[in-house]
């Protein structure tokens, strides 16, 4: 079953399962451009500064659907093979005092991929292999978090551990999932928002044989190992519903400014 949006629709892809509503009325950039990069130089960089600004090098449509909707890279399906290779460059700014924060980017550069590239697409769902993060035996081990709305921009992932303050429990599947290359679901059936903090110690194989451990795979299970131990919370490998952006129709942007 599906349903079919706009670019500029207020729907946000808050977790794999789920599209949660924004804004009632997505808000506009003030003043935007967009250009072809042309350069082939494969740096990707992007900015979001103070005074409302906002500035992305490099970028695919792709790449700017993700951040436009909250979504990872196989939540979005369908359209011209361009989506994923070309790519463009996007200065924009908007009357926003301090920073832009993630809610309020996300209508704007929505409004804006609907109106330079006729980015026209709708939701759908699709079970397919992934993990559910659960709660692990002996029950969970959170912090709630004082925050009254959540701070997606707190989060942080690397190769030592992961923080973050005022986050919902589909965001902390998600956000996880995504860095480790996953594919992941909230199924704690846990409400509200909360603060992590958790560390680990990645451990690699040495060996010159090659056991396939590789960097990617050390990172994983030093992961799930942390967050079960120190957060209460198991992934768990089976099929889950994944909600999906498949587009109906985009067109390449060319240079464009307001």
């Amino acid at each position: 079953m599906s349903n079919r949006i706009s670019c500029i629709g207020t729907f946000l892809l808050a977790a794999p399962a789920a599209f949660t509503q924004l804004h009632p009325s997505p808000k506009s950039f003030e003043v935007a451009s967009v250009r072809p990069n042309t350069l082939n130089d494969r740096i990707v960089t992007i900015n979001v500064g103070p005074g409302g600004r906002f500035t992305a090098r490099g970028y695919t449509l792709v790449l700017l659907i993700q951040m436009a909707y909250g979504v990872m890279d196989w939540n979005v399906t369908g359209g011209p093979g361009w989506i994923r290779s070309d790519r463009f460059d996007v200065t924009a700014s908007a009357s926003v005092m301090g920073n832009l924060t993630e809610l309020q980017l996300q209508p704007m550069l929505q409004a804006l991929l609907a109106d330079r590239f006729k980015l026209r697409l709708h939701n759908t769902s699709r079970e397919m292999a992934g993990y559910a993060l659960a709660i692990a035996k002996g029950g969970p081990k959170l912090k709630a978090s004082a925050a009254i709305e959540e701070q997606t921009d707190s989060f942080r992932l690397n190769s030592e551990g992961l923080s973050g303050e005022g986050i919902a429990m589909e965001t902390f599947a998600r956000f996880v999932g995504g860095k480790l290359g996953l594919v992941a679901l909230d199924q704690t059936g846990l409400k509200g928002l909360y603060d992590f903090k958790v560390t680990w110690k990645v451990e690699t194989d040495p060996s010159p044989s090659g056991s396939g451990f590789d960097s990617r795979d050390a990172l994983r299970f030093a992961v799930s190992a942390a967050i079960q131990d120190q957060l209460g919370l198991r992934l768990t490998a089976k099929k889950i519903p994944v909600q999906l952006l498949e587009i109906d129709h985009a067109e390449k942007a060319s240079a464009s400014e307001n």
